[in-house]
C-alpha cells in the first residue's frame, strides 16, 4: 500500500472524506512529493491527522532535482552560493550533501529532498474546524501530460521560483515529473481557476504558456490583495459579477483596474447614507434617528446614482461613472 492508498483507509467521518477526497484530487507534482515525505516522517492514525498534514503542504521546502546526496550536494551549490561550476570537481559533493541534511532535516523522495518544517504551524485542524480549512491559496490549476506521463501532472499556481532565489517550484517539478523541459511540450487535460466565474478554461488559450502566465499574474494579484485596495476580496467578486466576467485575461483587467469601481457592502449602507446627509449639511435630531430609514435612503441614492444590487445580495456596486460614459459612446 502507497502512502496515498493509506489515507482512504483511516477513519474519518463523511465530511472528512469528502475533504480529502476534494484535496487529494488536484494534488500537485510538488505537492505530491511532500505529502509522501509527511506520511514517512509521521504516519497518520486518524483523519484528522491526514488533515493537518495537507494543510501544513507549504511549510515544507523541496530541493529538486536532489535525489542523491550527491545531487543534493550540487542543488545547495547552485541555489544557494556563486561558487562557479569549473570548482564543483574539487568539492566533495556527496558529503556536502550529507552536510545540507544535517543542517536542514528532512527525506528523499523520488528525485528531491524535501526539508523537514522547523515551526510549528499556525492553523491546524482539531476535529471540528473543518469548514475553516479552506485550500484557497492558489490561483489556477493545470492537469498536463506528456508522452512520459499519460495519466497526468497537477501543476499548481502561482510558481514563487523567481521570487525564492531560482530554487525550483511547482513548474520545474511538473515538468521533471512530465520529463519534457518547456510547458508548451505538455497536453491540457484539465484546467480549474480559484475564481468562480471563470468558466471553460481549457478553451481560452491556443498555448499553455499563455495560461500560466496569466495564472501567474492573477496568483500575484490575489496574494497581494490589490495592493492595499479597501475590501479587496469583495470588491473583486463583485467586479467580475459586474462585468459577467468568465475569461481569466478579462478576470486579470479587472484586477487590475479595480480603480474603477466602487462597491457599498449591505453592511455599510447606513455608513453611506450617513456621510450623504452630512455633506449636505443634513444632521437627523437624535431622537429621530431610530425612525429614520438609513438603509432605504442609502439604498434609493444608489440606485440614482447608477448602482446595482449584487446578484449574490452583499452590496451595490457601480463602474466609474466616466468609464461607463466612454463605453457607451463606443457602442
Amino acid at each position: 500500500m502507497n502512502c496515498m492508498e493509506r489515507l482512504n483507509t483511516l477513519p474519518a467521518t463523511a465530511q472528512e472524506k469528502a475533504w480529502l477526497e476534494e484535496r487529494l484530487a488536484t494534488l500537485s507534482g510538488k505537492e505530491s512529493l511532500v505529502l509522501n515525505a509527511a506520511i514517512l516522517r509521521s504516519p497518520p492514525e486518524s483523519a484528522t491527522e491526514a488533515i493537518n498534514h495537507l494543510l501544513r503542504l507549504e511549510d515544507y521546502e523541496v530541493c529538486c532535482p536532489a535525489g542523491s546526496y550527491e545531487e543534493l550536494g550540487r542543488f545547495y551549490l547552485r541555489s544557494e552560493t556563486t561558487l562557479p561550476e569549473s570548482l564543483y570537481p574539487f568539492t566533495d559533493l556527496n558529503q556536502l550533501g550529507r552536510n545540507y541534511e544535517n543542517a536542514h532535516s528532512g527525506l528523499f523522495v523520488g528525485n528531491a529532498y524535501v526539508c523537514y518544517p522547523t515551526e510549528e504551524p499556525d492553523f491546524h485542524y482539531n476535529g471540528s474546524n473543518l469548514e475553516s480549512c479552506v485550500d484557497n491559496d492558489w490561483s489556477v490549476k493545470l492537469k498536463l501530460a506528456s508522452q512520459h506521463t499519460p495519466d497526468g501532472v497537477w501543476l499548481r499556481l502561482p510558481d514563487y521560483e523567481e521570487l525564492n532565489d531560482g530554487k525550483p517550484d511547482e513548474i520545474r517539478i511538473a515538468l521533471d515529473a512530465l520529463g519534457v523541459e518547456h510547458i508548451d511540450e505538455c497536453t491540457l487535460l484539465e484546467a480549474k481557476c480559484i475564481l468562480p466565474e471563470i468558466r471553460n478554461l481549457t478553451q481560452q488559450y491556443d498555448r499553455i504558456s499563455d495560461l500560466v502566465y496569466d495564472g501567474q499574474n492573477l496568483g500575484f494579484v490575489l496574494d497581494e490583495r490589490g495592493q492595499g485596495v479597501r475590501n479587496f476580496l469583495e470588491l473583486y467578486a463583485a467586479a467580475l459579477e459586474y462585468e459577467d466576467c468568465s475569461r481569466l485575461s478579462a478576470a486579470l483587467d479587472i484586477a487590475e483596474n479595480l480603480n474603477r469601481y466602487d462597491l457599498v457592502p449591505m453592511s455599510g449602507l447606513r455608513e453611506y447614507a450617513e456621510k450623504d446627509l452630512k455633506s449636505q449639511g443634513i444632521s437627523i435630531p437624535e431622537l429621530a434617528q431610530s425612525t429614520f430609514g438609513f438603509e432605504e435612503y442609502a439604498v434609493e441614492l444608489l440606485e440614482e446614482r447608477g448602482f446595482s444590487l449584487s446578484r449574490n445580495g452583499s452590496g451595490y456596486i457601480c463602474k466609474e461613472q466616466s468609464q461607463r460614459l466612454s463605453e457607451m459612446s463606443m457602442e
